[in-house]
C-alpha cells in the first residue's frame, strides 16, 4: 500500500509541476510582447520628435527668409526716398586745351513742359558763342570731342533726318563782353532730368563761334572751348515746377 501511495503522490507532484511550467510560458510570451510594444512606442516617439524638429527647423528657416526679405524691402524703400530723386541739374564747365581761362556754370530746373536753364560764363573770347547739349558726359579729351555729337531730344542724335531744319541740343548763344563774361537763360522744351531722354549725365559744350542757322543740325559753331558734365544739384529755394 505504501508503494502505491508513494507512486500516486509522485504522479500528482509531477502533474502539478507540469501545470506550473505551462503557466510560466504565457507569462514569458506576454513579457516579450510587452517589450516589443515598448520598443515600437519608443521608435514612434523618436519619429514624432524628428518630424517635429524638422518642422520647427523649416518654420524657423521660413521665418528667417521672411525677415530677410522684409529687411531688403525696407532698404529698397529707403533707397527710393524722395530726397534721392533729382530736382535740379548743374553743369560746371572748364576750358579745353588752349582755353584754360574759360569756365561756366549752367543750372537746369524742371518746369512745366521742359527745363529752364540759367548760365554764367567767364574767360570767353569777346563775341557770340553757340552752346549745346552733347550726347556723352565725357570731357576727358583735350579738345572736348569725347562728348560726342549734339544731343537730339526729338530723335536720333547720330542719324538725324536729312531734312532736319533745326540745331539739335541748342541752348542758344552767349554774348561775351570785353571782360569775357556772359550770361544767358532759356527754356529747353521737352527736356527732363530723368527718363529716356534724360539730361543728367550728358555734357554741355561752349563753342568758339555763334550758331549758323543754315547749317543744321550742328550749327557750324567751330571748335569746343569749354566742356562740363550735367550732374544732380540741390534745388534752389523758390524753384518750382514738376519733373
Amino acid at each position: 500500500m505504501k508503494s502505491i501511495v508513494s507512486i500516486s503522490a509522485a504522479m500528482l507532484l509531477a502533474t502539478s509541476l507540469a501545470a506550473c511550467g505551462n503557466n510560466d510560458e504565457p507569462d514569458q510570451q506576454d513579457q516579450a510582447a510587452a517589450g516589443e510594444t515598448s520598443q515600437n512606442n519608443t521608435a514612434s516617439g523618436n519619429d514624432n520628435a524628428m518630424d517635429s524638429g524638422s518642422a520647427d527647423t523649416q518654420d524657423s528657416m521660413a521665418s528667417d527668409a521672411s525677415s530677410d526679405g522684409s529687411a531688403m524691402s525696407g532698404n529698397d524703400t529707403s533707397s527710393a526716398s524722395s530726397e534721392d530723386m533729382p530736382k535740379a541739374g548743374v553743369a560746371v564747365l572748364h576750358g579745353t586745351a588752349g582755353n584754360d581761362g574759360a569756365s561756366a556754370t549752367i543750372r537746369f530746373t524742371p518746369k512745366d513742359g521742359g527745363l529752364a536753364y540759367t548760365t554764367q560764363a567767364q574767360g570767353l573770347e569777346p563775341g557770340k558763342h553757340g552752346y549745346h547739349i552733347h550726347m556723352y558726359g565725357d570731357c576727358s579729351s583735350d579738345d572736348g570731342k569725347s562728348a560726342g555729337t549734339h544731343f537730339n531730344l526729338q530723335g536720333s542724335s547720330k542719324n538725324p533726318p536729312e531734312d532736319i531744319d533745326r540745331i539739335t541740343g541748342d541752348l542758344g548763344e552767349l554774348d561775351a563782353g570785353d571782360d569775357g563774361s556772359a550770361s544767358g537763360k532759356g527754356m529747353l522744351d521737352g527736356a527732363s532730368l530723368t527718363g529716356a531722354k534724360a539730361l543728367i549725365g550728358r555734357a554741355v559744350i561752349i563753342h568758339a563761334k555763334p550758331n549758323d542757322p543754315n547749317e543744321p543740325p550742328i550749327g557750324a559753331a567751330g571748335s569746343r572751348q569749354a566742356c562740363g558734365v550735367i550732374g544732380i544739384a540741390e534745388a534752389n529755394t523758390g524753384d518750382s515746377g514738376s519733373m
